[in-house]
């Protein structure tokens, strides 16, 4: 059958839209209460029972606010009226009622007791001048108890991982903006060393604590402006900063974790980069020594830039940064092939491209019929810039993907990055690249 079609470009089909957000959500609201002065009774009295936050200096309280068992909490009177929702967890059963954090000021506080008042004492009146439903039924109808809320209140990461003991670590912190500056600068009076670096988006600021979880509560409770808390997320320089000794204390760890399943009929992730070296221990064991191989047969076969390892890494783990934090034991069922594409000195002339990489499929296919998966983290700026039009490269893994081309005329999957963006294209320094080498470095 005649190739001799020309290929589809596509321009100018896109159409912007006006974002609309998703209607819906749920009308129901809660049962009314069997006694509704009671009921307002005990929720006074829960807020007699608060800290006077005017007497100690604070700009507020944080409270939880506990739902009703088996009742649906109507959580939208709780942010307004000095009160900041901060967080709102759902109930987990009827034992475990809805629960909403909340910053309130000392006008807050009056206007939720007035709110709790008016439930108990003020009825609407319907159209037809009837008496209708208590005012502020829902809100007060929602909620269960009223206490002063603690740093677990406060937690949004995974609850298992807040801290346990009074140990000094590093916390996450969130701050609100109009309060980071006065945090900040006032936070370490009461233990809490503020690190250097920060995140600020449209409406929290984040920093890093270092504290031990009662100076931190007390700043919380004397400072306010804290909108959450959470574990520090810890990033690949984490570990690359680490003595080579320390690391290999981690890598070390890790291979005790992990299982190579020595499956009989593997799949295999087939790498065409610089080559792979198998002397790391977490490659050796899912890399053979005859499964490395060259689209030239004069090149050698290890790598000595390290593209083609940390893809090898990334193939195996994805990012080692989760592996390395976890416990859990890991397990590796695939194995690795490596098809060198591109030379350890110089480079590849831009029209060999496609050649080049059908050698190297070739010459891995020769070894034996197998499930492979192609991945090409490979770019090239020398078509840079163009309209989309095909290239002589991309034209031939057309043909490798279909089977037209390769020593076996069979069809395969590809894996290929996106290439790189051009960071001068982003002002303020902000490099955005969608290519394969900030991927590998995150995980090696």
């Amino acid at each position: 059958m005649p190739r001799d079609r020309e290929h589809f470009i596509l321009q100018g089909l896109g159409k912007a839209q006006v974002f609309k957000a998703k209607g819906g959500g749920s009308s129901k609201r809660p049962n009314d209460v069997a006694d509704r002065a009671a009921h307002a009774h005990a929720l006074l009295q829960a807020l007699d029972h608060l800290p006077v936050a005017a007497a100690e200096d604070r700009p507020g309280l944080y409270l939880q606010v506990e739902g009703r068992p088996g009742e649906v909490m109507v959580t939208s009177g709780l942010n307004a009226s000095g009160l900041a929702l901060l967080k709102v967890e759902p109930a987990r059963s009827d034992q475990q009622p809805a629960r909403a954090t909340v910053f309130a000021s000392e006008n807050g506080i009056g206007k939720l007791r007035q709110k709790i008042e008016d439930f108990r004492e003020k009825n609407r009146t319907k159209q037809d001048g009837s008496e209708g439903r208590a005012y502020n039924a829902d809100l007060v109808q929602s909620i269960g108890a009223i206490v002063e809320a603690g740093l677990r209140a406060l937690w949004r990461s995974p609850y298992q991982k807040f801290p346990e003991g009074n140990d000094s670590r590093p916390w996450e912190i969130w701050l609100d903006k109009a309060a980071a500056d006065d945090f900040i600068a006032r936070a370490p009076e009461y233990g809490v060393a503020i690190s250097a670096d920060r995140l600020e988006f449209p409406e929290d600021i984040i920093v890093v604590g270092t504290a031990t979880s009662d100076a931190l509560a007390l700043a919380v409770r004397r400072l306010a402006g804290v909108r959450a808390l959470a574990a520090p997320t810890v990033t690949a320089d984490h570990f690359d900063a680490l003595e080579i000794e320390e690391q290999m204390e981690w890598i070390d760890d890790l291979v005790g974790r992990t299982t190579f399943h020595d499956d009989p009929d593997p799949s295999y992730i087939t790498l065409l980069d610089r080559g792979v070296s198998r002397a790391h221990p977490l490659i050796a064991p899912a890399l053979a020594v005859a499964d490395r191989h060259a689209a030239d047969p004069a090149w050698g076969l290890d790598d000595p830039i390290g593209h083609g390892t940390q893809l090898a890494g990334l193939a195996l783990f994805g990012d080692l940064t989760v592996a390395l934090q976890t416990l859990n034991p890991i397990h590796v069922r695939h194995r690795l092939e490596s098809a060198k594409i591109i030379p350890d000195a110089g480079h590849n002339p831009h029209h060999l491209l496609g050649a080049v990489t059908r050698a190297g499929i070739n010459a891995a296919e020769a070894t034996s019929n197998r499930r492979r998966i192609f991945a090409m983290a490979s770019t090239t700026e020398d078509d840079t810039p163009h309209d989309g039009a095909p290239t002589s490269w991309s034209s031939e893994i057309d043909q490798l993907v279909s089977g037209a081309s390769g020593d076996k005329a069979h069809e395969r999957l590809l894996i290929i990055s996106a290439g790189n963006t051009n960071q001068n294209l982003f002002g303020n320094g902000v490099s955005i690249r969608a290519g394969p080498r900030d991927f590998g470095r995150r995980a090696w």
